[in-house]
């Protein structure tokens, strides 16, 4: 018997068992999310992705007007990110009109929010895929996602494609390699997601934790090498540094 899909939860669901009551100030428009909320009692930016939508030119320079509105008129407000998008647009005329320089504007945007003191949060709410997640989500100072989240850059379809190695060997090795692996815990193994918060945990009271604990530090790598996900990288990275510093 074919097992039923599950529901999806739509975005404005999701939005509401993330900020309560405050969630109706953000709009939402061809599935592009920009806006200010509560958390704990102080303001939140927001903006983000719903429905699994591809990041085209037009949503990357949406996303990034609303960062520089937040840096002008709310300084050092926090910034909470929303991915649920399956990719950047698979589109020749958004390629053709520099798509890679849209997101690096959205990125240095970002990271001008980051110097002028604003901590940025991302939370996976669903599909947090290729370059959708890079342009914007994994900028973040500090990851977390829902556990019903599909997190990762690359499916194994994509990555037989480019190497050329047959995806049943991907899919086998993805069993012992959780950077083969698609979902929230995979990628919370490799240190890329600070943790999971399941269906049961009050979402508003993590979020309230994870903004307050935010530091801009990396700390990716060690989390990486505690939880067994990846065991070189930290040290990979200690010696390189120990060099360069002779």
């Amino acid at each position: 018997m074919k097992k039923p899909t599950p529901k999806k939860t739509s975005a404005r669901a999701v939005l509401a068992r993330l900020f309560g009551a405050s969630a109706k100030a953000i709009a939402i428009e061809k599935s592009v999310l920009t806006g200010y909320a509560s958390v704990g009692g102080g303001k939140v930016c927001v903006i983000g992705t719903s429905n699994g939508t591809y990041i085209d030119n037009e949503a990357a320079l949406r996303l990034a007007a609303h960062v520089i509105d937040c840096i002008e008129k709310n300084p050092k407000t926090p910034i909470v990110m929303l991915v649920d998008s399956a990719g950047q647009e698979p589109n020749r005329v958004a390629e053709m009109l520099g798509l890679a320089s849209y997101f690096g504007h959205l990125l240095s945007c970002l990271e001008l929010a980051r110097r002028k003191g604003h901590k940025l949060i991302t939370v996976a709410t669903g599909q947090a895929v290729g370059g959708a997640f890079l342009c914007y989500g994994m900028f973040a100072d500090r990851i977390y996602a829902l556990d019903s989240a599909t997190v990762g850059l690359m499916p194994i379809s994509a990555m037989s494609a480019v190497t050329k190695i047959p995806a049943a060997v991907l899919q086998k090795l993805s069993k012992t390699m959780p950077s083969l692996e698609f979902g929230a815990a995979p990628f919370a193994l490799l240190g890329g997601v600070e943790a999971v918060w399941s269906a049961k945990d009050d979402v508003q009271a993590k979020l309230e934790q994870a903004i307050a604990t935010a530091t801009s530090e990396d700390n990716r790598a060690e989390l990486g090498k505690k939880r067994g996900g990846r065991k070189l990288a930290l040290d990979i990275r200690k010696k390189v540094l120990a060099e360069s510093a002779r």
